[in-house]
């Protein structure tokens, strides 16, 4: 059979140094035959495949199997990251594939002695497809997070606001429950960094806020504890403090000022072109707008005319999820309401449907 069960077994070293990590994946033709290992310093990075975060990488033989051994691991444990590529990618545009036959990807926990068996589903096409795993109870852990979280992946094929909202509530409490039952804390800051802080963090703010103090006791020194921290002063208040932070506020003004700066380019270039019309143009009464277009724009929250101006300006996905600094996973999201409370269907819809908007 041309695609391989994957076993993958992270195994001790008889030293006291190196790490070894042994496996075999499916693999097909439109994968490359090498395997990479990414390390994850920091928290914005868990989904990020780039270049500069791999330490190592093996050949991937013709049945699946692969060895990557190094010494270059801290000795605390951290999360790490091993993915396949495809055959038209290079290490500076790897993508990372979710659920489905292309899951190329799985995230585990390891330090220099690290013992971890990761055995996939052999009816599965996808490298990664519906593997277990087993020897170290972080990464079971990891594994059972793994299966709360990819379906969440598919949101954005969800039709109906109702169905996504609920389905939306549903991850997030079931983050919350992984979170308040499981004791070892690098499990559940991965699913924290899960959660939809745009969607969820008004709402449930005591949660994230609690949550920083455990990561604080039990990582002190940690830069994950770091970037968690700087993560939760963006939508909360510091402990103790009334004073907004600067940095959101800051955020909330500039969006404010370049949506009216786009409102008035919009107008003069109308006015612009009225001036250039023929008289009977001029003199011809428009159709009145009515009033369910014109609270359109009313009914869109700050995020979403963020990313309707966005949108307006050509960005994609990842560039808006960069420039916003939330994940990709949420800017769909939010891209499925905003298409919703606009009536249209796709990327080009909404920027004609915004042009409008803004000539309103």
């Amino acid at each position: 059979m041309r695609y391989k069960t994957l076993v993958l077994l992270l195994l001790v070293s008889n030293t006291t140094w190196a790490y070894t990590i042994k496996g075999r994946v499916n693999i097909g033709d439109e994968w490359q035959a090498q395997i990479y290992m990414a390390a994850i310093e920091k928290l914005s990075d868990y989904y990020r495949a780039s270049a500069d975060l791999i330490i190592n990488v093996a050949a991937v033989q013709a049945d699946g199997s692969f060895v990557l051994e190094g010494d270059n691991l801290p000795d605390e444990p951290l999360f790490y990251r091993l993915y396949l590529m495809k055959e038209q990618n290079t290490e500076y545009d790897a993508c990372l594939y979710v659920g489905g036959d292309d899951h190329n990807f799985i995230h585990v926990i390891l330090d220099n002695d690290g013992v971890l068996e990761i055995v996939a589903d052999s009816s599965f096409y996808s490298p990664f497809g519906n593997y277990r795993m087993e020897g170290s109870r972080d990464n079971a852990l990891m594994r059972e997070l793994a299966r709360i979280v990819y379906p969440s992946f598919n949101f954005y094929k969800i039709k109906f606001p109702t169905e996504l909202r609920l389905s939306e509530e549903k991850l997030h409490q079931d983050l919350r429950h992984f979170i308040d039952s499981t004791d070892l804390i690098l499990p559940t800051l991965a699913a924290i960094n899960n959660t939809n802080f745009d969607e969820f963090f008004e709402q449930d703010s005591d949660f994230y806020i609690r949550y920083g103090e455990r990561l604080k006791a039990a990582l002190p020194n940690s830069s994950y504890t770091k970037h968690y921290l700087r993560k939760l002063s963006y939508y909360s208040y510091e402990e103790g403090s009334a004073t907004p932070l600067w940095m959101k506020v800051l955020l909330a003004l500039l969006s404010g000022l370049l949506l009216f700066a786009l409102f008035v380019i919009s107008r003069l270039q109308a006015a612009l072109k009225q001036a250039q019309q023929q008289q009977a143009e001029k003199e011809a009464i428009p159709p009145p707008v009515t009033t369910k277009e014109a609270d359109i724009f009313d009914r869109l929250t700050l995020k979403e005319r963020e990313i309707l101006t966005l949108i307006r300006a050509g960005k994609s996905n990842k560039e808006i999820a960069s420039e916003l600094f939330v994940e990709v996973s949420t800017v769909k999201s939010h891209i499925n309401k905003l298409y919703t409370k606009l009536q249209v269907s796709n990327r080009k819809e909404a920027m004609k449907k915004a042009l409008e908007l803004e000539q309103l």
